[in-house]
């Protein structure tokens, strides 16, 4: 597990620096600390995902050219239905909940899944 924490420490950090921002200038960006961003460029910590996701934003990587060393399948559709998600409000996200559920649902009773 700590090389995964590693890899996308540096990859965060190789980004960051090629926007020419500094560790301050991407916590500011993103409402962490300073200390928050260099643990995770070191590898200390992992991002929480919706950190995460504000950094591939602020630093305008897509998720499908970030190396996360991990097996999760990178799919464009996905990851822009995610960036919504992240976005959203409090109030929108209740009303996402409701038609993911919905449509959850249908693809369920007619075997859609496929």
């Amino acid at each position: 597990m700590k090389n995964s924490k590693q890899n996308i420490g540096k990859q965060i950090k190789k980004y960051r620096v090629l926007s020419g921002m500094t560790q301050n200038d991407l916590a500011e960006k993103i409402g962490l600390t300073e200390k928050q961003i260099s643990k995770i460029e070191t590898g200390v910590h992992y991002p929480k995902f919706e950190n995460f996701v504000k950094i591939l934003d602020v630093l305008n990587i897509e998720m499908k050219d970030f190396d996360t060393g991990l097996n999760v399948q990178n799919n464009i559709l996905r990851n822009s239905i995610l960036k919504i998600i992240y976005r959203a409000n409090d109030i929108e996200l209740r009303h996402y909940s409701i038609l993911l559920k919905q449509i959850e649902k249908i693809f369920k009773e007619n075997n859609l899944n496929k």
